[in-house]
């Protein structure tokens, strides 16, 4: 009987990246928190941390729900993040001081937001031709045994 096994594989890479990056801009944001930026500082912290723990519970966990009336793990995680970057967004907008940098504060909060709500709605399930090709796998093992 064929078990099916997980392989941590070039699908978990891009996944692994993304927790790289974002643990670099969380660990940048925390760094420079009270140090005059915090409009930069605090949501930069935000969403470095909520991209790093997505990427990895979607690393982590497996795809697809967790039961037939159960909700699908990933999509939970995706929505999160998603919520994360709207409310990163509104904490740097109202921390962004006043003057003639509030607005260069705001758009580099809104393209960090930007960024974790992309990668958000990107990085939910496989590619189509993806479980084609793993039936056709578990096919092809399961004849020419």
């Amino acid at each position: 009987m064929h078990h099916p096994r997980r392989r941590l594989g070039r699908s978990a890479l891009p996944h692994l990246l993304a927790m790289v990056i974002f643990g670099l801009l969380a660990w940048s944001g925390g760094s420079t928190l009270r140090q005059g930026v915090d409009g930069l500082a605090a949501p930069s912290l935000m969403i470095g941390a909520a991209g790093a723990v997505g990427a990895l519970l979607m690393v982590a966990s497996p795809s697809g729900p967790a039961d037939r009336s159960g909700p699908d793990p990933h999509r939970l995680v995706r929505l999160a993040m998603v919520l994360a970057a709207v409310i990163a967004l509104a904490t740097g907008t109202a921390l962004a001081p006043d003057g003639m940098d509030r607005g260069f504060v705001i758009s580099v909060d809104a393209v960090l937001a930007g960024a974790l709500a992309s990668y958000a709605l990107l990085a939910g399930g496989q590619r189509p031709g993806v479980r084609v090709m793993d039936a056709c796998e578990a096919e092809a093992e399961h004849r020419f045994r």
